[in-house]
């Protein structure tokens, strides 16, 4: 444990704000990427929290050749993961006094434990002289140039205080940025697959996979409480899957906190008593009361009983075939989490908590289906959940039997939850 003011046991990873339009965008390794369902991108400006939040569901952060006025800045042949290990209270005046300048920086970050990232293989990089660069091939993505005597302009960037996780995982492969039907425009297998991975899931050899290093207790540094509560939703959400643990991601700060106490922050104390102050309570949401959850079960197996026969398998009115849903609205309500678990919830990979009842999807047709659970079953099951309904709707176009439709297609109609939306340009998210 550090007690000097200079010194800090974390690490931070910034995000910035990213410009589609601009030419080191067109460059990076993120250009190639489609953004999928639940993503709203509608400008070309990317808020910072739209890419922090991003980095969670994904479990990953982008490995990038950092390109800087259309030139990368990593040498070698693998590119990085950038972190500084400036103390907080030095991050937040630096953040301050950038973004003040129009330089690319945010208030928005994820703190690691120094010593876990130095243990997966994050390193401090080495300044020098680009006249001596007599590294081994495995340590040159460490090199940062450096001249305080170069005129007109000195090269130094000490003040970034850098380290970097060198992705040797890497693969260079060509991905294209959409789907192209053109037979001039053949794509293999391998390639379809990583634009499917790519868009719907995450390529594993593009960046710091976090869910799959020994990596405990990350910290958020966040502005507000409604984008505190957006991150527990996908914190909760990731543990539900079944893809981290409750202890990966455990505090939030809020960047106003630290500004307002400026002077305070360069005490250790001071910013630990801020991390168990922004401790992420998700226990609460795992504890189940037994007795409360056999009612709720109960009453959905009599409401499913009492529509299992409802509906003729046989009636189809033309259209597409599809399946339908109730949909949770808040993945954090009470009934959720009873049920979260049970046979009655099925959770998309999009985050969508679904109540699977065996009455449900009895014929063929998406339109029979969804009007079944908009009009019928909603407001029964809202009276019985105590908590607002919507709904959850796949279809498909070759007219697949339902029983083949996946749900973890992307949904022909839905009422959407504001919660789910990962939106790019809240001007709050900025």
């Amino acid at each position: 444990m550090y007690f000097r003011t200079d010194l800090s046991d974390k690490i931070i990873h910034f995000v910035r704000a990213v410009n589609r339009a601009d030419d080191d965008y067109m460059l990076s390794e993120m250009h190639s990427y489609e953004f999928a369902f639940g993503e709203l991108v509608e400008d070309d400006l990317l808020s910072p929290f739209f890419i922090l939040r991003r980095i969670l569901r994904k479990l990953q952060i982008l490995s990038t050749w950092s390109y800087r006025n259309g030139n990368s800045t990593i040498r070698g042949k693998y590119p990085v993961t950038c972190f500084t290990e400036m103390p907080i209270s030095a991050f937040v005046a630096t953040s301050i006094e950038r973004l003040a300048k129009g330089q690319k920086i945010s208030n928005y970050a994820l703190v690691f434990d120094k010593q876990q990232m130095f243990a997966i293989g994050g390193r401090p990089v080495i300044y020098g002289s680009t006249k001596n660069e007599e590294l081994p091939k495995t340590e040159k993505y460490r090199f940062v140039a450096y001249d305080p005597t170069r005129l007109p302009y000195a090269i130094d960037w000490t003040h970034e205080r850098e380290w970097r996780w060198a992705n040797f995982d890497y693969i260079s492969k060509v991905i294209p940025q959409m789907d192209f039907d053109d037979e001039d425009y053949p794509l293999g297998e391998e390639i379809l697959e990583l634009m499917r991975l790519r868009d719907e899931e995450r390529i594993e050899f593009h960046g710091l996979n976090l869910d799959e290093q020994p990596l405990s207790n990350i910290g958020f540094i966040l502005k507000t409480e409604e984008q505190a509560k957006l991150i527990t939703r996908d914190i909760l959400w990731l543990i539900d899957l079944g893809k981290i643990k409750p202890g990966l991601f455990t505090y939030i700060l809020y960047f106003p906190d630290l500004e307002a106490n400026v002077d305070s922050i360069d005490d250790p104390q001071f910013i630990r008593s801020l991390i168990a102050k922004g401790r992420i309570e998700i226990h609460p949401y795992l504890q189940v009361n037994p007795k409360k959850q056999r009612e709720i079960i109960s009453k959905l197996d009599k409401l499913s009983n009492q529509y299992i026969n409802t509906l003729d398998p046989k009636a189809f009115p033309g259209g597409i075939t599809g399946i339908s849903f109730p949909c949770f609205n808040d993945n954090l309500s009470i009934a959720a989490r009873l049920l979260v678990g049970t046979k009655y919830v099925t959770i998309t990979k999009l985050g969508r908590y679904l109540i699977n009842l065996p009455c449900l999807n009895q014929t063929q047709s998406i339109e029979l289906n969804e009007k079944f659970v908009t009009e019928t079953l909603n407001s029964l099951l809202s009276e019985i959940l105590e908590t607002p309904l919507t709904y959850y709707s796949v279809g498909s176009i070759s007219h697949a039997h339902v029983s083949k439709i996946s749900l973890d297609d992307t949904p022909f109609y839905t009422d959407p939850n504001d919660d789910e939306w990962n939106e790019a340009h809240r001007e709050e998210d900025f």
